[in-house]
């Protein structure tokens, strides 16, 4: 007979009609609101460029570079190649990259490959559960209902990092590495870091492979050690040293599309001189290169025509 564990989920109580209205509002909310957040962040990053000392040719080169950047250091400045974008307000109306929902959409047919990949994560998470914690009921763990809902309606959710800062990673996109998921419990909660809770079980529900990780973790209060154990998510983002937990997907999601409020707007500004600065210096290079070579070149004819 195996044991009994009391698991707070606000969602087994609702049918599964309502599991599946409350979870599309829920993301239909939150596409509306990132998408707005989106479109807010890359107009501001592109007012800060705007604002920076120089002309159109310097602030499309420091756009360029802004877009290509894959960290939020300036590792290779780039030079603005679209010729029938000649300004940054010809690319305000020309682009749409800040319209963007957040939702990645499944591919028809999608139903068969969710339940597998759950079925196959289910698994490997009982695997790794502790035995000392769960004693027999690790082997019957449950995924978080929400979590279920959530991806019958959407592949994950991911921020575009228009502020190219945060880069804060996707979530719930990864529906193929079981084991790069599930991994050893004693190493998610160094990654994780659930300072105040004791950890049972859980999976990196997101990682962009460098600074930023999203885990499920099913745990409780280290102050509640016979309360109840709850699925909450955790992200752990290095760059900004920031660490914080939600108590349910709705509260993640709701913080996740809400990025223009947590954005460390004084780290972009820092960001935007240092790119100007950057770029500024490549042109003066590439202008100076220009100049020396226009030199050789009226010499060199200069010295024909002396022939």
């Amino acid at each position: 007979m195996s044991t009994a564990i009391d698991v707070e989920d606000d969602f087994r109580d609702l049918s599964p009609a309502a599991r599946t209205e409350a979870t599309a509002s829920l993301l239909s909310q939150f596409a509306d609101r990132m998408l707005d957040n989106n479109k807010r962040i890359f107009d501001r990053v592109l007012d800060m460029i705007a604002e920076t000392e120089g002309d159109e040719k310097l602030h499309l080169d420091m756009l360029a570079t802004h877009l290509a950047m894959e960290t939020s250091e300036v590792v290779d400045v780039k030079s603005w190649n679209n010729t029938e974008i000649t300004s940054l307000s010809d690319y305000k109306a020309w682009s749409r990259l800040g319209h963007d929902s957040g939702l990645c959409p499944w591919k028809h047919g999608s139903s068969e490959y969710i339940t597998t990949f759950l079925g196959y994560l289910q698994k490997a998470i009982c695997e790794n559960a502790s035995r000392d914690l769960l004693a027999d009921a690790a082997e019957t763990l449950e995924l978080p209902i929400d979590f279920c809902e959530f991806l019958k309606h959407t592949a994950g959710v991911v921020y575009p990092n228009l502020d190219r800062q945060m880069f804060v990673c996707s979530f719930g996109t990864n529906t193929y590495d079981i084991q790069g998921q599930a991994q050893p419990l004693d190493k998610i909660c160094r990654v994780a870091g659930p300072d105040g809770f004791t950890v049972a079980a859980g999976w990196a529900a997101g990682d962009n492979d460098r600074s930023c990780w999203i885990h499920y973790l099913l745990c409780r209060r280290v102050t509640e050690p016979d309360g109840p154990w709850r699925w909450r998510i955790f992200i752990n983002n290095i760059d900004f040293h920031d660490r914080g937990y939600y108590e349910s997907l709705r509260d993640f999601l709701s913080w996740y599309c809400n990025a223009y409020d947590w954005v460390d707007w004084e780290a972009v500004q820092q960001g935007i001189a240092t790119l100007h600065q950057e770029c500024k210096e490549a042109l003066e290079e590439e202008e100076d290169e220009e100049q020396t070579s226009e030199e050789e070149t009226e010499e060199q004819t200069s010295d024909e025509e002396s022939d």
